[in-house]
């Protein structure tokens, strides 16, 4: 049972993970926004693209937080997982190093808090979340992903599915296509 939840969760933060990737491509002639013309103005094409790349975000951070994180520790073994709190849950994978200690996952929820708050409250700091969402958060973000994947093919390969692992392997795939040093200005 556990196995069968780590594959779908590592499917699912795939899913979220390639759509953040795409979605920051498309964004790539807007960003970063400077003035509040630029704002303003955008399309409905472009807002689109913004608002999938803000989903999916959200998405991938509420998931890998809620349920990847916690698939991956009970697949290592450890016992009443799912009561714990996410600190808690951190530092098991910290210890078993399937995230560095660097990783401040804190930082990721408060984004993703702040962006579920609908956009138009404050402008200005509407445009430096999105700005610091596209420059680095996101690309962030998919990095903490990456890196529990790598550790999981380096030392849970056996808990993989044959579907799970050709997702993973269109995952490294896309992400050897990605170019992030895209940005404007």
């Amino acid at each position: 049972m556990e196995q069968e939840k780590l594959n779908f969760n590592i499917r699912l933060a795939i899913r979220h993970s390639l759509r953040v990737l795409y979605a920051r491509g498309k964004m790539k002639d807007i960003f970063p926004l400077i003035t509040l013309s630029e704002y303003q103005n955008l399309s409905d094409e472009e807002i689109e693209h913004i608002d999938q790349f803000v989903y999916r975000f959200q998405k991938l951070q509420d998931d890998m937080g809620t349920k990847l994180f916690k698939s991956v520790v009970a697949n290592l073994g450890e016992t009443v997982v799912f009561n714990k709190p996410i600190l808690e849950i951190l530092n098991i994978l910290k210890k078993y190093g399937v995230i560095s200690d660097n990783v401040n996952w804190q930082t990721m929820r408060e984004i993703r808090n702040a962006l579920a708050h609908e956009y138009l409250d404050d402008i200005n700091s509407d445009i430096e979340l999105l700005n610091s969402l596209f420059e680095t958060k996101g690309l962030e973000l998919v990095q903490i992903f990456q890196e529990v994947l790598d550790y999981i093919k380096a030392n849970m390969v056996s808990n993989l599915f044959e579907e799970t692992q050709i997702e993973i392997n269109r995952f490294y795939e896309t992400l050897a296509k990605s170019d992030f040093s895209d940005s404007k200005g």
